[in-house]
């Protein structure tokens, strides 16, 4: 809570994408205040890895900024969107997380979300409804594939 002892509430688009599966793979995430004005957005490049494991950097990345901002301005509220059906489904358990490297990406979502300060949810939503995530996702993977065309050409 703020000094005027109000919860802070936003909502949270992200998404993880690769080219490939594996392939380039970038994450991204907008966070909106409570008035629908982009507060933050951000996006990363991840290297070469699936998809699954875009999506679920993207959703850490998103609490850790969630966690930044509860160290600010006290509790906070958010409805986090995401277009990925599986991992809404693995982390809202009604699916396992059976992969490897998922696993140690999910503990860490789950002490992240474990946070007192946060309450957050994980709602699904169509790619057409997270466009924003989205695009951040695909310019970060298009800047990366320039950069290696820019390098190669130096050689």
């Amino acid at each position: 809570m703020n000094s005027w002892g109000i919860k802070m509430k936003y909502k949270v688009h992200i998404d993880g994408g690769s080219r490939g599966n594996p392939g380039p793979a970038a994450s991204a995430m907008v966070i909106y205040d409570e008035k629908g004005e982009v507060l933050y957005e951000k996006s990363k490049y991840l290297g070469f890895t699936t998809n699954n494991v875009a999506e679920w950097e993207a959703l850490k990345g998103a609490l850790m900024a969630l966690t930044f901002l509860a160290q600010r301005h006290g509790k906070v509220e958010a409805e986090i969107y995401a277009d990925s059906e599986l991992m809404v489904k693995q982390f809202n358990g009604l699916y396992k997380v059976r992969d490897e490297k998922l696993k140690e990406i999910y503990a860490e979502v789950r002490k992240l979300a474990s946070n007192p300060a946060l309450q957050v949810t994980l709602t699904h939503v169509y790619r057409k409804d997270n466009k924003a995530a989205d695009r951040l996702v695909n310019l970060e993977l298009d800047k990366q594939k320039n950069l290696n065309i820019d390098s190669e050409n130096k050689e």
